[in-house]
Order: C-alpha cells, then sequence, then structure tokens
C-alpha cells in the first residue's frame, strides 16, 4: 500500500516538473542561477550626481537636455508611507520634491508645485509626459501618487524653462489598485501598470515570488470618463511606455523576465499582446529611444543576493533591446551595457538615453544620487 502511495507521489511530481519545465527553467535563469560573478563594465566614464536621492523614474526631454525625476527620501520611502515597499506609516505626510536634472548644464532644479493643497500626500512614483502638439513648450506631466487614502493619478502642467508644476486634475478610481508606471497617450488619456493583484500583506509578498499573473495594465480617458483594464494577466507589471506614435505600448513583466510589446487599437484603446521578449532579468522601468526604437531597462543580475542580505547590496546593470527585424534569424537582440557590483549604486529603478548627447542616466528608488555615464557604446 504504502509502496503504491509512494509510486503515485513519484509520478506525480515527474508529471507536475514536466509540464512545468519551461516555467522552472525561466525561473532559474530569473534567478541568476546561471550568472558568472558581477564585475563593472561600461561604467568608466561614469559618476554620481549629488544632492537627490530616491528617485524612481526619470524622462529625458531630449530637445531640451532635461531629465524630469520622481525623487523622495530613503526615510519615506522605507520607514514611511510608501506602499510599493509595504511601508504604511500613516502618521507621517509625505511631500516628495519632483527635479529637473539640465544634463547640458550639469545642474539639478527643484520643480515647485503650484496649486496643490498643502495638506495633501505627494508621494511619488512612475511618471509619465506629454508634450502639447500646438506648444512645444507646455509639457503635461502626469505623476504616480501614493496618498494615504489612497492612491491616484496627478495630472500638472510644465511650461519649459520654469521651475513650476501646476496642478490640473487628481483622478481617482477603483481600477486604480496598486499604480506603479504611467504613460499618457495624449493630453487626457493614459495607461498605468498595477504591480500587484494583492494590496495587503502577506498575500502581497507572496505573489511577485509565484510569479502569479494576475496583475494588468489600465486604460483610463478623462475625454469620456472611462476607465477599463486594457491588458490582463500579467506577472506583476511594472514599468511601461510606448514608442513614437504610440502605436505600441510597452510593459516590463518584473516576475516574468520579460518585455511585453502590444499592439495599441486607436479605436479603442485596447491593447493586443504582440511579442514577449524574454530577458531572464528581474527588470523596472522601461526606456524607449524614440529614433531608433531601442528598448532600455535596468536589470538584477542576482535577485537571490538582494532577498538574502537585502536591498543595499542589489547590483546594477542596463540592458539594451535593438529590434533587429530578424536579422541572422533573431529578432530582438539583447545587450548588457552596464554593470556594476553595487558599490557606485544600488537599487536601480530606470535607465534613460540621450543618444544626441551621448548619456546614460540611472536612477533608484531609494540610493542616494544618479549615476551619470558619458561617452556610450554604440
Amino acid at each position: 500500500m504504502l509502496q503504491n502511495i509512494a509510486t503515485i507521489f513519484i509520478a506525480f511530481i515527474v508529471i507536475l516538473l514536466a509540464v512545468n519545465y519551461n516555467w522552472l527553467y525561466e525561473y532559474y535563469i530569473i534567478l541568476g542561477f546561471n550568472r558568472p560573478p558581477i564585475k563593472p563594465y561600461g561604467n568608466g566614464k561614469c559618476r554620481k550626481i549629488e544632492g537627490i536621492e530616491a528617485c524612481e523614474d526619470i524622462h529625458i526631454h531630449h530637445r531640451t537636455g532635461r531629465a524630469f525625476m520622481t525623487c523622495g527620501t530613503e526615510y519615506e520611502r522605507t520607514r514611511a508611507y510608501w506602499p510599493p515597499l509595504n511601508t504604511f506609516n500613516s502618521s507621517h505626510q509625505t511631500r516628495d520634491t519632483p527635479y529637473i536634472y539640465d544634463i547640458d548644464n550639469d545642474k539639478l532644479i527643484p520643480l515647485v508645485l503650484e496649486n496643490f493643497p498643502p495638506e495633501e500626500d505627494f508621494a511619488t512614483h512612475g511618471l509619465g509626459i506629454y508634450e502639447d502638439p500646438e506648444d512645444e513648450n507646455k509639457l503635461y506631466m502626469f505623476f504616480i501618487n501614493h496618498k494615504r487614502s489612497g492612491s491616484c493619478i496627478e495630472t500638472f502642467e510644465h511650461t519649459l524653462n520654469t521651475n513650476e508644476l501646476i496642478h490640473l486634475e487628481t483622478i481617482q478610481h477603483e481600477l486604480i489598485k496598486t499604480p506603479n508606471d504611467i504613460v499618457p497617450v495624449s493630453r487626457y488619456e493614459f495607461y498605468f501598470t498595477n504591480d500587484h493583484y494583492f494590496t495587503k500583506l502577506p498575500w502581497k509578498k507572496f505573489e511577485r515570488p509565484a510569479r502569479l499573473p494576475w496583475s494588468n495594465v489600465v486604460f483610463h480617458s478623462s475625454i469620456t470618463n472611462e476607465t477599463k483594464i486594457a491588458a490582463d494577466g500579467i506577472s506583476s507589471p511594472n514599468g511601461i511606455n510606448t514608442n513614437w506614435d504610440r502605436s505600441l505600448i510597452y510593459v516590463t513583466a518584473l516576475s516574468d523576465g520579460s518585455i511585453l510589446i502590444y499592439e495599441r487599437n486607436k479605436n479603442n484603446n485596447d491593447l493586443k499582446l504582440r511579442n514577449r521578449i524574454f530577458t531572464g532579468y528581474v527588470s523596472d522601468n522601461i526606456s524607449v529611444d524614440e529614433v531608433t526604437g531601442e528598448i532600455y531597462i535596468t536589470i538584477v543580475q542576482k535577485p537571490l543576493i538582494n532577498l538574502v542580505f537585502g536591498k543595499g547590496h542589489t547590483s546594477v546593470g542596463v540592458l539594451k533591446i535593438s529590434n533587429n527585424t530578424e536579422e541572422n534569424g533573431v529578432n530582438y537582440s539583447q545587450k548588457v551595457i552596464f554593470e556594476d557590483d553595487g558599490t557606485l549604486f544600488h537599487s536601480p529603478s530606470t535607465a534613460a538615453v540621450d543618444r544626441k548627447r551621448n548619456v546614460l542616466l540611472i536612477s533608484s528608488y531609494r540610493a542616494k544620487g544618479i549615476v551619470r555615464c558619458d561617452s556610450l557604446e554604440p
């Protein structure tokens, strides 16, 4: 009897492993078991820009060479109220200060919030920028804001060469559950990622290690007052961006080790999956070169070290993905262009590239400063 039970159990395990072989093998790669020790690479002409910290997201306005950043503090990220790191100290009000980094003049410029109530929280996360097609000096900026009363989207107007953000609107909805990043496709329309299905501990901590494909990308229109799920069944959707004509939407599926490319239906704003690029890396935000279409993501090469030793030991990498249009049988080639073992920087979140100035900027959701690298590889 016991022998029969053991045989059935072993058979069950064998079948389970066979059915889930690809899933398990991908997980093996994502956790970094197959990677050699990390050696500094591509950071010979890099330096840290001091005076800011915990800059989770960064977007470069290429015409002016100004990088817009959502910055906070280590305290706010880890000991105050910031749901992305499961810190829920509701007795503390967070008032983050967004910054501009002027690449040409190597200068930091704090942005001042206008028309934004002083009693309101401003705990920033992802950022999206839309340039007014009728006024090249006017930008509309979309911020993820993790208020203690519930996460929401804040929209602001910014005139280039000023230091002001004029508040326009606060958008709240039941589908804004665990927002991470945002990309506008017009002045009044945007997509954002919900990076978790669960909002409370302990289930929220279980979701990513289990690679549960239960999260989504949501579309919102303030024109029609519509908010709906545009793409579902994603494992920890994190960063989101678009191509130059906003026909494609790129999403990093963090615990899936992949980049998802969606075709956008401009009639109803639904998203249809076109490609899944398996990188094998845990990755965060995503930047897209507006000219070449190259994709840049920050990567964590050995996430198990992060789990064991803590966030401060996280290595930093930047991966470039190029569209080869099936050259040599490969559609999307991948190349690591930057690596650091955590000595220079840790806890990476965004890699933004300005090819005109040949500059790479790397930010972090909790480290001090940002990293600037000059003279990038082609």
